[in-house]
Protein backbone atom coordinates (compact mmCIF):
# COMPACT_ATOMS: atom_id res chain seq x y z
CA UNK A 1 0.00 0.00 0.00
CA UNK A 2 1.29 3.15 -0.90
CA UNK A 3 1.01 5.77 1.92
CA UNK A 4 2.59 9.95 2.19
CA UNK A 5 5.29 9.32 4.73
CA UNK A 6 7.88 11.44 3.39
CA UNK A 7 10.70 10.20 5.94
CA UNK A 8 10.69 7.36 3.38
CA UNK A 9 12.40 9.12 0.74
CA UNK A 10 15.27 11.38 2.44
CA UNK A 11 18.10 11.92 0.68
CA UNK A 12 21.26 11.93 3.07
CA UNK A 13 23.85 11.12 0.43
CA UNK A 14 26.82 9.46 0.95
CA UNK A 15 29.43 8.27 3.52
CA UNK A 16 32.02 10.39 2.07
CA UNK A 17 29.65 13.65 3.01
CA UNK A 18 30.11 13.11 6.71
CA UNK A 19 32.86 13.63 9.29
CA UNK A 20 32.36 11.34 11.84
CA UNK A 21 32.70 13.16 15.66
CA UNK A 22 33.85 11.95 18.90
CA UNK A 23 31.22 11.52 20.85
CA UNK A 24 30.05 8.81 23.31
CA UNK A 25 29.64 6.08 21.20
CA UNK A 26 25.87 4.89 21.23
CA UNK A 27 25.60 1.22 22.96
CA UNK A 28 23.04 -1.84 21.86
CA UNK A 29 21.28 -3.22 24.84
CA UNK A 30 18.37 -5.77 24.56
CA UNK A 31 17.45 -4.66 20.86
CA UNK A 32 17.71 -1.21 21.31
CA UNK A 33 20.69 1.49 20.53
CA UNK A 34 21.01 3.78 23.25
CA UNK A 35 22.54 7.50 23.04
CA UNK A 36 23.88 9.84 25.89
CA UNK A 37 21.32 12.92 26.32
CA UNK A 38 24.27 15.39 26.62
CA UNK A 39 26.34 13.57 23.17
CA UNK A 40 23.00 14.83 21.36
CA UNK A 41 22.62 18.37 22.92
CA UNK A 42 26.78 18.44 22.09
CA UNK A 43 25.48 17.82 18.35
CA UNK A 44 23.21 20.43 17.90
CA UNK A 45 25.85 23.19 19.17
CA UNK A 46 28.81 21.70 17.32
CA UNK A 47 26.11 21.68 14.59
CA UNK A 48 24.88 25.24 14.93
CA UNK A 49 28.29 26.64 15.43
CA UNK A 50 29.48 25.33 12.33
CA UNK A 51 26.68 26.56 9.81
CA UNK A 52 26.92 29.70 11.34
CA UNK A 53 30.53 30.23 9.53
CA UNK A 54 30.77 27.69 7.10
CA UNK A 55 28.91 26.29 3.98
CA UNK A 56 27.51 22.92 2.94
CA UNK A 57 30.34 21.66 0.84
CA UNK A 58 29.23 21.91 -2.97
CA UNK A 59 27.30 25.17 -2.28
CA UNK A 60 30.00 27.36 -2.85
CA UNK A 61 31.36 25.45 -5.98
CA UNK A 62 27.91 26.61 -7.83
CA UNK A 63 28.44 29.81 -6.88
CA UNK A 64 31.59 30.10 -8.15
CA UNK A 65 30.45 28.89 -11.60
CA UNK A 66 28.35 31.31 -12.18
CA UNK A 67 31.78 33.32 -12.92
CA UNK A 68 32.78 31.61 -15.30
CA UNK A 69 29.56 31.25 -17.18
CA UNK A 70 29.56 33.88 -19.91
CA UNK A 71 25.87 34.92 -19.58
CA UNK A 72 26.32 36.59 -16.42
CA UNK A 73 26.44 40.12 -15.63
CA UNK A 74 29.56 42.43 -15.29
CA UNK A 75 27.22 43.48 -11.91
CA UNK A 76 26.54 39.96 -10.74
CA UNK A 77 29.67 38.63 -11.23
CA UNK A 78 30.77 41.11 -9.04
CA UNK A 79 28.01 40.12 -6.16
CA UNK A 80 28.78 36.69 -6.45
CA UNK A 81 32.30 37.42 -5.99
CA UNK A 82 31.47 39.12 -3.04
CA UNK A 83 29.90 36.74 -1.39
CA UNK A 84 32.67 34.00 -2.54
CA UNK A 85 34.62 36.99 -0.45
CA UNK A 86 32.80 36.96 2.18
CA UNK A 87 32.56 33.05 2.61
CA UNK A 88 36.05 33.25 3.08
CA UNK A 89 36.36 35.83 5.80
CA UNK A 90 33.70 33.74 7.69
CA UNK A 91 35.39 30.45 7.51
CA UNK A 92 37.92 32.29 9.67
CA UNK A 93 35.65 31.42 12.38
CA UNK A 94 35.52 35.55 13.90
CA UNK A 95 32.43 36.70 12.01
CA UNK A 96 29.25 34.84 10.61
CA UNK A 97 28.10 34.58 7.08
CA UNK A 98 25.29 36.73 7.96
CA UNK A 99 24.17 39.01 10.38
CA UNK A 100 20.42 37.41 10.28
CA UNK A 101 21.94 34.41 11.93
CA UNK A 102 18.50 32.77 11.48
CA UNK A 103 16.30 31.03 13.86
CA UNK A 104 17.15 27.20 14.43
CA UNK A 105 15.77 24.74 12.88
CA UNK A 106 15.76 21.07 13.30
CA UNK A 107 14.22 18.41 11.38
CA UNK A 108 14.29 14.72 12.93
CA UNK A 109 13.45 11.14 11.99
CA UNK A 110 13.99 8.97 14.96
CA UNK A 111 14.34 5.00 15.16
CA UNK A 112 11.50 3.37 17.07
CA UNK A 113 14.10 1.25 18.59
CA UNK A 114 16.45 4.36 19.60
CA UNK A 115 17.00 5.03 23.36
CA UNK A 116 18.17 9.21 24.64
CA UNK A 117 18.91 8.17 28.21
CA UNK A 118 20.97 9.11 30.91
CA UNK A 119 24.57 10.04 30.66
CA UNK A 120 27.41 11.35 32.58
CA UNK A 121 28.96 14.65 31.75
CA UNK A 122 31.22 14.91 28.45
CA UNK A 123 34.96 15.50 28.76
CA UNK A 124 35.42 18.95 29.99
CA UNK A 125 32.20 19.15 32.06
CA UNK A 126 31.71 19.57 35.42
CA UNK A 127 29.52 16.96 37.55
CA UNK A 128 27.21 14.76 35.73
CA UNK A 129 24.19 15.62 33.98
CA UNK A 130 21.24 13.48 33.98
CA UNK A 131 17.69 13.67 32.49
CA UNK A 132 14.59 11.95 34.32
CA UNK A 133 13.46 8.77 33.18
CA UNK A 134 14.48 5.24 33.13
CA UNK A 135 17.40 4.47 31.38
CA UNK A 136 15.93 1.81 29.13
CA UNK A 137 12.85 3.43 28.58
CA UNK A 138 12.59 5.16 24.83
CA UNK A 139 13.00 8.54 24.95
CA UNK A 140 9.89 10.95 23.50
CA UNK A 141 10.31 13.55 21.03
CA UNK A 142 10.00 16.04 23.51
CA UNK A 143 12.99 15.37 25.36
CA UNK A 144 14.71 14.98 22.33
CA UNK A 145 13.59 18.26 21.13
CA UNK A 146 14.56 20.22 24.50
CA UNK A 147 18.44 18.59 24.17
CA UNK A 148 18.24 19.32 20.95
CA UNK A 149 17.26 23.23 21.11
CA UNK A 150 19.62 23.52 24.30
CA UNK A 151 22.74 22.85 22.36
CA UNK A 152 21.16 25.31 19.54
CA UNK A 153 21.07 27.71 22.61
CA UNK A 154 24.41 27.26 23.79
CA UNK A 155 25.91 27.59 20.28
CA UNK A 156 23.93 31.57 19.59
CA UNK A 157 25.23 31.92 22.82
CA UNK A 158 28.82 31.00 22.89
CA UNK A 159 29.46 32.04 19.18
CA UNK A 160 27.89 35.85 19.63
CA UNK A 161 25.31 34.73 16.96
CA UNK A 162 22.29 37.36 16.74
CA UNK A 163 19.45 36.86 18.72
CA UNK A 164 16.14 37.24 16.60
CA UNK A 165 13.20 35.63 18.13
CA UNK A 166 10.61 37.57 19.51
CA UNK A 167 8.12 36.09 22.20
CA UNK A 168 4.46 37.24 22.80
CA UNK A 169 4.22 39.39 25.86
CA UNK A 170 -0.15 39.94 24.78
CA UNK A 171 -1.63 39.57 21.86
CA UNK A 172 0.28 42.78 20.15
CA UNK A 173 3.17 43.57 22.23
CA UNK A 174 6.36 41.28 21.99
CA UNK A 175 10.07 41.22 23.35
CA UNK A 176 13.18 39.40 22.57
CA UNK A 177 13.66 36.19 24.16
CA UNK A 178 17.99 37.23 24.20
CA UNK A 179 18.42 33.83 23.56
CA UNK A 180 17.42 33.20 19.98
CA UNK A 181 15.15 30.24 21.39
CA UNK A 182 12.89 28.50 20.91
CA UNK A 183 13.85 26.75 18.60
CA UNK A 184 11.64 24.72 15.74
CA UNK A 185 12.22 21.02 16.67
CA UNK A 186 9.94 18.79 14.28
CA UNK A 187 10.91 15.06 15.14
CA UNK A 188 9.14 11.98 13.66
CA UNK A 189 9.27 8.36 14.15
CA UNK A 190 10.55 5.95 11.68
CA UNK A 191 11.24 2.54 11.84
CA UNK A 192 14.61 1.55 12.92
CA UNK A 193 17.41 2.08 15.38
CA UNK A 194 18.63 5.27 13.94
CA UNK A 195 18.71 8.75 14.31
CA UNK A 196 18.55 11.32 11.35
CA UNK A 197 18.82 15.09 11.17
CA UNK A 198 19.21 18.43 9.40
CA UNK A 199 20.08 21.55 11.18
CA UNK A 200 19.59 24.78 9.74
CA UNK A 201 19.63 28.52 10.06
CA UNK A 202 16.90 30.84 8.34
CA UNK A 203 17.10 34.35 7.97
CA UNK A 204 13.96 36.14 8.07
CA UNK A 205 14.60 37.87 4.28
CA UNK A 206 14.47 34.17 2.97
CA UNK A 207 11.20 32.79 4.92
CA UNK A 208 9.18 35.91 3.82
CA UNK A 209 9.60 34.64 0.28
CA UNK A 210 7.88 31.67 1.37
CA UNK A 211 4.12 31.72 -0.61
CA UNK A 212 1.67 29.10 0.14
CA UNK A 213 -2.14 28.79 -1.76
CA UNK A 214 -5.25 26.72 -2.46
CA UNK A 215 -5.29 26.69 -6.22
CA UNK A 216 -8.42 25.12 -8.20
CA UNK A 217 -7.61 21.77 -10.02
CA UNK A 218 -7.46 23.75 -13.23
CA UNK A 219 -4.44 24.98 -12.90
CA UNK A 220 -3.17 21.97 -13.48
CA UNK A 221 -2.35 22.69 -17.22
CA UNK A 222 0.84 24.05 -18.70
CA UNK A 223 0.29 27.43 -19.53
CA UNK A 224 -1.82 28.02 -16.26
CA UNK A 225 1.19 26.41 -14.33
CA UNK A 226 4.09 28.61 -15.50
CA UNK A 227 2.39 31.72 -15.34
CA UNK A 228 1.88 30.91 -11.54
CA UNK A 229 5.35 30.32 -11.63
CA UNK A 230 6.37 33.40 -13.21
CA UNK A 231 4.36 35.40 -11.34
CA UNK A 232 5.81 33.40 -7.61
CA UNK A 233 9.60 33.38 -9.47
CA UNK A 234 8.89 37.04 -10.34
CA UNK A 235 7.55 38.49 -6.74
CA UNK A 236 10.49 36.92 -5.15
CA UNK A 237 12.69 40.10 -5.58
CA UNK A 238 16.17 40.26 -4.45
CA UNK A 239 15.41 40.87 -1.00
CA UNK A 240 16.30 36.91 0.06
CA UNK A 241 19.80 37.32 -1.21
CA UNK A 242 19.86 35.40 -4.10
CA UNK A 243 21.53 33.82 -5.62
CA UNK A 244 18.36 31.41 -4.34
CA UNK A 245 17.58 27.92 -4.46
CA UNK A 246 13.97 27.82 -5.50
CA UNK A 247 11.79 25.11 -4.51
CA UNK A 248 8.24 24.60 -5.86
CA UNK A 249 5.47 21.81 -4.22
CA UNK A 250 2.35 21.01 -5.83
CA UNK A 251 0.10 18.95 -4.07
CA UNK A 252 -0.40 17.74 -0.51
CA UNK A 253 -2.57 15.76 1.50
CA UNK A 254 -2.67 18.98 3.48
CA UNK A 255 -1.74 22.80 3.41
CA UNK A 256 0.77 21.57 6.29
CA UNK A 257 2.30 18.77 4.17
CA UNK A 258 2.83 20.69 1.57
CA UNK A 259 4.73 22.95 3.40
CA UNK A 260 6.53 20.53 5.01
CA UNK A 261 8.15 19.10 1.67
CA UNK A 262 8.98 22.58 0.68
CA UNK A 263 11.42 23.16 3.59
CA UNK A 264 13.16 19.88 2.82
CA UNK A 265 13.01 20.00 -0.59
CA UNK A 266 14.70 23.49 -0.22
CA UNK A 267 17.31 22.28 1.43
CA UNK A 268 18.27 18.61 -1.28
CA UNK A 269 16.58 16.16 1.14
CA UNK A 270 14.37 15.28 -1.60
CA UNK A 271 16.94 14.95 -3.89
CA UNK A 272 16.03 11.54 -4.56
CA UNK A 273 12.87 11.33 -5.26
CA UNK A 274 11.98 9.30 -8.45
CA UNK A 275 12.14 11.39 -11.42
CA UNK A 276 9.22 8.60 -13.49
CA UNK A 277 5.69 8.74 -11.84
CA UNK A 278 3.86 6.00 -11.31
CA UNK A 279 0.80 6.84 -10.39
CA UNK A 280 0.33 5.13 -6.71
CA UNK A 281 0.49 8.46 -4.91
CA UNK A 282 4.49 8.15 -4.72
CA UNK A 283 5.30 11.45 -4.73
CA UNK A 284 7.64 12.62 -7.78
CA UNK A 285 10.78 15.09 -8.20
CA UNK A 286 10.49 16.86 -12.14
CA UNK A 287 13.24 17.77 -13.97
CA UNK A 288 11.27 19.36 -16.64
CA UNK A 289 9.80 22.06 -14.32
CA UNK A 290 12.67 22.46 -12.30
CA UNK A 291 14.54 23.37 -15.92
CA UNK A 292 11.18 25.61 -16.71
CA UNK A 293 11.51 27.79 -13.45
CA UNK A 294 15.91 28.17 -13.94
CA UNK A 295 14.71 29.94 -17.18
CA UNK A 296 11.65 31.66 -15.54
CA UNK A 297 14.32 33.12 -12.80
CA UNK A 298 16.53 33.70 -15.55
CA UNK A 299 14.27 35.75 -17.83
CA UNK A 300 12.96 38.07 -14.63
CA UNK A 301 16.55 40.13 -15.14
CA UNK A 302 16.48 40.37 -11.66
CA UNK A 303 19.60 38.11 -11.10
CA UNK A 304 22.27 37.86 -8.23
CA UNK A 305 20.68 40.99 -6.75
CA UNK A 306 22.31 43.67 -9.23
CA UNK A 307 20.08 42.82 -12.34
CA UNK A 308 21.13 39.94 -14.83
CA UNK A 309 20.41 35.99 -15.10
CA UNK A 310 21.41 34.40 -12.35
CA UNK A 311 18.60 35.06 -9.74
CA UNK A 312 18.65 31.12 -9.30
CA UNK A 313 21.51 28.91 -8.00
CA UNK A 314 19.42 25.66 -7.89
CA UNK A 315 15.65 24.93 -8.72
CA UNK A 316 13.42 22.05 -6.99
CA UNK A 317 9.94 20.87 -8.17
CA UNK A 318 7.99 18.22 -5.79
CA UNK A 319 4.15 17.08 -6.91
CA UNK A 320 2.79 15.16 -4.67
CA UNK A 321 -0.59 13.21 -4.22
CA UNK A 322 -3.78 15.07 -3.23
CA UNK A 323 -7.67 15.62 -2.90
CA UNK A 324 -9.46 15.62 -5.65
CA UNK A 325 -11.18 18.92 -4.75
CA UNK A 326 -7.88 20.55 -3.46
CA UNK A 327 -4.53 21.48 -5.44
CA UNK A 328 -2.13 23.40 -2.35
CA UNK A 329 0.81 24.72 -4.65
CA UNK A 330 3.83 26.28 -2.25
CA UNK A 331 7.03 28.03 -3.79
CA UNK A 332 10.26 29.20 -1.35
CA UNK A 333 13.91 29.82 -1.55
CA UNK A 334 16.97 29.10 0.90
CA UNK A 335 19.09 32.26 0.37
CA UNK A 336 22.69 32.66 -0.64
CA UNK A 337 23.43 31.93 2.67
CA UNK A 338 22.46 28.42 2.50
CA UNK A 339 23.16 27.46 6.16
CA UNK A 340 22.62 23.49 6.85
CA UNK A 341 24.11 20.45 7.78
CA UNK A 342 22.77 16.56 8.03
CA UNK A 343 23.70 14.19 10.40
CA UNK A 344 22.92 11.23 11.31
CA UNK A 345 23.42 8.30 14.65
CA UNK A 346 23.53 4.70 14.03
CA UNK A 347 25.60 2.14 16.02
CA UNK A 348 28.60 3.01 14.39
CA UNK A 349 28.37 6.93 15.98
CA UNK A 350 27.47 10.45 15.49
CA UNK A 351 28.24 11.37 11.91
CA UNK A 352 27.78 15.25 10.88
CA UNK A 353 28.09 16.76 7.21
CA UNK A 354 31.18 18.21 5.98
CA UNK A 355 31.29 21.93 5.50
CA UNK A 356 33.50 23.90 3.16
CA UNK A 357 36.82 24.55 4.57
CA UNK A 358 38.95 26.68 2.12
CA UNK A 359 36.13 28.90 0.33
CA UNK A 360 39.02 31.04 -0.48
CA UNK A 361 40.39 28.57 -3.53
CA UNK A 362 37.18 29.08 -5.27
CA UNK A 363 38.18 32.95 -5.73
CA UNK A 364 39.97 34.26 -9.02
CA UNK A 365 42.96 35.32 -9.26
CA UNK A 366 41.81 38.90 -10.47
CA UNK A 367 39.70 41.11 -8.54
CA UNK A 368 36.35 42.00 -10.25
CA UNK A 369 36.23 45.55 -9.62
CA UNK A 370 32.65 47.34 -9.68
CA UNK A 371 32.99 50.03 -12.73
CA UNK A 372 32.39 53.35 -12.96
CA UNK A 373 31.25 53.44 -9.02
CA UNK A 374 30.77 57.19 -7.79
CA UNK A 375 32.18 57.92 -4.28
CA UNK A 376 29.89 59.16 -1.83
CA UNK A 377 31.35 60.72 1.67
CA UNK A 378 28.20 60.95 4.15
CA UNK A 379 30.97 62.94 6.64
CA UNK A 380 30.80 66.11 4.37
CA UNK A 381 27.89 68.44 4.61
CA UNK A 382 24.57 67.02 3.93
CA UNK A 383 23.74 69.21 1.34
CA UNK A 384 26.95 68.52 -0.66
CA UNK A 385 26.39 64.38 -0.33
CA UNK A 386 22.46 65.04 -0.98
CA UNK A 387 22.57 66.77 -4.31
CA UNK A 388 25.50 64.35 -5.38
CA UNK A 389 22.67 61.68 -4.43
CA UNK A 390 20.51 63.65 -6.57
CA UNK A 391 22.30 64.30 -9.81
CA UNK A 392 22.31 60.73 -10.11
CA UNK A 393 19.84 57.75 -11.59
CA UNK A 394 18.75 54.55 -10.39
CA UNK A 395 21.32 51.93 -11.46
CA UNK A 396 24.12 54.18 -10.55
CA UNK A 397 26.87 51.93 -8.96
CA UNK A 398 28.08 53.90 -5.33
CA UNK A 399 30.94 53.68 -2.76
CA UNK A 400 29.66 54.46 0.47
CA UNK A 401 31.73 56.45 3.56
CA UNK A 402 31.06 58.28 6.43
CA UNK A 403 28.14 58.35 9.19
CA UNK A 404 24.98 56.98 8.82
CA UNK A 405 22.27 55.86 10.98
CA UNK A 406 21.44 52.34 12.49
CA UNK A 407 17.56 51.91 12.51
CA UNK A 408 15.38 49.05 11.69
CA UNK A 409 11.36 47.58 12.55
CA UNK A 410 11.37 48.17 16.23
CA UNK A 411 13.21 51.54 16.41
CA UNK A 412 11.23 52.77 13.43
CA UNK A 413 8.23 51.75 15.65
CA UNK A 414 9.22 53.70 18.73
CA UNK A 415 10.11 56.90 16.97
CA UNK A 416 6.88 56.53 14.94
CA UNK A 417 5.34 56.73 17.56
CA UNK A 418 6.60 59.37 19.38
CA UNK A 419 6.62 61.95 16.13
CA UNK A 420 2.96 61.05 16.50
CA UNK A 421 2.76 62.47 19.86
CA UNK A 422 4.08 65.59 18.49
CA UNK A 423 7.96 64.74 19.17
CA UNK A 424 10.37 66.21 16.76
CA UNK A 425 12.19 63.41 14.70
CA UNK A 426 15.86 63.06 15.88
CA UNK A 427 18.60 64.55 14.85
CA UNK A 428 20.29 60.93 13.75
CA UNK A 429 17.15 60.57 11.71
CA UNK A 430 17.31 64.08 9.91
CA UNK A 431 21.51 64.35 9.65
CA UNK A 432 22.53 61.19 8.15
CA UNK A 433 21.34 58.76 6.35
CA UNK A 434 19.57 55.83 7.91
CA UNK A 435 20.98 52.06 7.10
CA UNK A 436 18.54 49.21 7.83
CA UNK A 437 20.40 46.51 9.70
CA UNK A 438 21.04 44.46 12.67
CA UNK A 439 24.90 43.59 13.01
CA UNK A 440 25.40 40.19 15.18
CA UNK A 441 27.06 41.03 19.02
CA UNK A 442 31.16 41.79 18.27
CA UNK A 443 33.95 39.46 18.90
CA UNK A 444 36.22 41.10 21.70
CA UNK A 445 38.43 43.86 20.07
CA UNK A 446 36.29 44.27 17.05
CA UNK A 447 34.07 47.22 16.24
CA UNK A 448 31.18 45.16 15.30
CA UNK A 449 29.81 41.34 14.34
CA UNK A 450 28.63 41.24 11.03
CA UNK A 451 26.91 43.57 9.92
CA UNK A 452 24.76 44.03 6.34
CA UNK A 453 20.91 45.49 5.44
CA UNK A 454 18.20 43.79 6.03
CA UNK A 455 14.89 44.33 4.05
CA UNK A 456 13.56 47.52 3.24
CA UNK A 457 10.42 47.19 2.60
CA UNK A 458 9.43 46.08 6.38
CA UNK A 459 10.12 50.08 6.27
CA UNK A 460 7.73 51.60 4.18
CA UNK A 461 4.90 52.44 6.26
CA UNK A 462 6.90 54.99 8.23
CA UNK A 463 8.68 56.52 4.74
CA UNK A 464 5.63 59.16 4.37
CA UNK A 465 5.88 60.55 7.92
CA UNK A 466 9.25 60.33 8.38
CA UNK A 467 10.32 62.26 5.05
CA UNK A 468 7.63 64.58 5.42
CA UNK A 469 9.54 66.08 8.91
CA UNK A 470 13.08 65.85 6.95
CA UNK A 471 14.11 62.45 8.65
CA UNK A 472 15.37 59.49 6.18
CA UNK A 473 15.78 61.41 3.12
CA UNK A 474 18.30 58.97 1.83
CA UNK A 475 17.87 55.30 3.33
CA UNK A 476 19.94 52.24 2.71
CA UNK A 477 19.18 48.14 2.51
CA UNK A 478 18.62 45.29 0.64
CA UNK A 479 15.65 44.68 -1.84
CA UNK A 480 12.83 46.59 -3.36
CA UNK A 481 10.30 49.36 -2.20
CA UNK A 482 6.69 49.69 -2.88
CA UNK A 483 4.65 52.15 -3.99
CA UNK A 484 3.90 54.62 -1.56
CA UNK A 485 7.82 54.44 -0.30
CA UNK A 486 9.00 55.06 -3.63
CA UNK A 487 6.50 58.07 -4.07
CA UNK A 488 7.68 59.55 -0.75
CA UNK A 489 11.13 59.44 -1.71
CA UNK A 490 10.70 60.99 -4.97
CA UNK A 491 8.61 63.65 -2.70
CA UNK A 492 11.26 64.86 -0.53
CA UNK A 493 14.06 64.38 -3.27
CA UNK A 494 15.25 61.48 -1.63
CA UNK A 495 17.31 58.49 -2.45
CA UNK A 496 17.30 54.87 -1.57
CA UNK A 497 20.65 52.22 -1.98
CA UNK A 498 20.37 48.69 -1.65
CA UNK A 499 23.89 46.99 -0.80
CA UNK A 500 25.18 43.29 -1.59
CA UNK A 501 22.85 41.04 0.80
CA UNK A 502 24.58 38.25 2.30
CA UNK A 503 28.10 39.60 2.82
CA UNK A 504 28.19 40.43 6.83
CA UNK A 505 30.82 38.97 7.55
CA UNK A 506 33.11 41.24 4.94
CA UNK A 507 31.60 44.34 5.45
CA UNK A 508 32.18 43.89 9.08
CA UNK A 509 35.93 43.67 8.39
CA UNK A 510 36.33 45.67 5.31
CA UNK A 511 34.02 48.28 5.49
CA UNK A 512 32.95 48.92 8.72
CA UNK A 513 35.24 51.44 11.41
CA UNK A 514 33.17 52.48 13.75
CA UNK A 515 29.90 51.69 15.96
CA UNK A 516 28.20 52.75 18.44
CA UNK A 517 24.57 52.62 20.31
CA UNK A 518 22.99 56.19 20.88
CA UNK A 519 19.55 55.15 21.18
CA UNK A 520 17.04 52.50 22.49
CA UNK A 521 19.86 50.54 23.75
CA UNK A 522 17.42 48.06 25.28
CA UNK A 523 16.55 46.82 21.86
CA UNK A 524 19.38 44.37 21.74
CA UNK A 525 20.39 44.33 17.99
CA UNK A 526 17.65 46.70 17.23
CA UNK A 527 19.59 49.35 19.24
CA UNK A 528 19.72 52.82 17.04
CA UNK A 529 23.62 53.04 16.46
CA UNK A 530 25.45 55.33 14.65
CA UNK A 531 28.36 54.01 12.59
CA UNK A 532 31.19 54.82 10.45
CA UNK A 533 31.39 53.34 6.38
CA UNK A 534 34.28 52.98 4.09
CA UNK A 535 33.83 52.05 0.46
CA UNK A 536 31.14 49.72 0.87
CA UNK A 537 30.06 49.03 -2.53
CA UNK A 538 26.04 49.73 -2.87
CA UNK A 539 23.18 50.56 -6.02
CA UNK A 540 21.46 53.34 -6.33
CA UNK A 541 17.89 51.84 -6.83
CA UNK A 542 15.53 54.36 -6.47
CA UNK A 543 16.73 58.04 -7.68
CA UNK A 544 15.08 61.52 -6.62
CA UNK A 545 12.78 61.64 -9.86
CA UNK A 546 11.36 57.74 -8.50
CA UNK A 547 12.92 56.27 -11.08
CA UNK A 548 13.34 52.73 -9.94
CA UNK A 549 16.25 50.53 -10.55
CA UNK A 550 14.06 47.26 -10.04
CA UNK A 551 10.72 48.57 -12.40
Amino acid sequence: MSHMDLSRYLDFGQENDYRKLELPPPVKRRGRLGIEARALAELSRIAFSEIAFKYPKGHLEGLAAMLDDQRSSQRERFVIETLLRNAAVAAEGLFPTCQDTGTALIYGWKGELLNCGNSPSLPGEKGAWKRKGAEDEAAAPGDIASLLAEGAGKAYAERRLRASQLGPLNALAEGNTKDNLPALVDIRAVPGDSLRLLFAAKGGGSTSRTSLSMESPAMLRTQALKTQLEARIRGLGVAGCPPYTIAAVLGGASLSQTLYALELASYGLLDGLSKEATGDGTPVRSQEWEEIMAEIAAETGLGAQWGGRQLALDTRFIRLSRHAATLPFALGISCSAHRKARAFVNNQGWYLEKMEEDPARLLPRSVNLLPGAVEIDFDTPKAVWLEKLRSLRAGDPLLLSGSVTLARDAAHARIAASMREKAAAPAYMTEHPVFYAGPTEPAPGRVSGSFGPTTASRMDPYMEELTRAGASLVSIAKGGRGAAAIKAIAASKGAYIACIGGAAALTAREHLLESKVVDHADLGMEAVRLVRLSRLPALLVIDSNGGNFYA
